[in-house]
């Protein structure tokens, strides 16, 4: 955990026990709201769902934020138990020292990419494109928590695919700057991002 995020969690620590607030720990949100599908420690076992643990605290909160503000369209999750969920329903119930302190306790876990098969071709290849198009911000194949985006580098195919689709139909919102790159990729430039992104550097 870098100083930054240590000074941080210090910080909200100290203010609860001042104040003698019994509000729920940021494991303890997570374990409510979030394990049934980012899985423990914020590292999903479902294929069509993100791992964050290990995000930045700034990534995650402006991923719920995203929600908040209506720039993600959430989608049902049907859980084990037959429930349903959705990133909607968590985000909305949220207050704001509950979503700083869930974002704390996820950025104080540790990456694991995902190990899937991948087209070393294709990958080598997104490998320029990510350099070219992505790489200002998502720094060394999208592997660095501290450039406050999410992590790339391993994360799921599935859901990876998804998000691309989503981005190119318009149904998920970009900053303007990363739209003026996106809109000059080419079919063929996400299919080599996506399989660099897969490889997660082992190309």
């Amino acid at each position: 955990m870098s100083t930054q995020r240590r000074a941080g969690l210090t910080l909200l620590v100290a203010t609860c026990l001042a104040s003698g607030s019994a509000a729920e720990t940021g494991e303890q949100i997570a374990k409510r709201l979030c394990v049934d599908c980012h899985g423990e420690f914020g590292r999903s076992e479902i294929k069509d769902i993100p791992s964050i643990g290990g995000f930045s605290e700034f990534a995650i909160e402006d991923l719920l934020d995203s929600y908040r503000q209506r720039f993600r369209k959430a989608r049902s999750i049907t859980l084990e138990d037959g429930s349903e969920n959705d990133m909607q329903r968590v985000v909305d119930a949220l207050s704001d020292a509950e979503v700083q302190a869930v974002a704390l306790y996820y950025s104080a876990q540790e990456w694991h990419p995902h190990d899937q098969p991948f087209d070393a071709e294709l990958a080598s290849r997104g490998a320029a494109v990510h350099s070219r198009k992505c790489g200002k911000c998502h720094p060394k194949g999208g592997s660095v928590p501290d450039a406050d985006h999410a992590l790339l580098a391993g994360q799921w195919r599935d859901y990876l695919a998804r998000e691309l689709e989503n981005f190119t139909s318009g149904n998920r919102r970009m900053a303007d700057k990363m739209k003026t790159k996106f809109d000059t990729l080419s079919e063929s430039d996400k299919d080599a991002l996506l399989e660099f992104w897969v490889s997660a550097g082992n190309y």
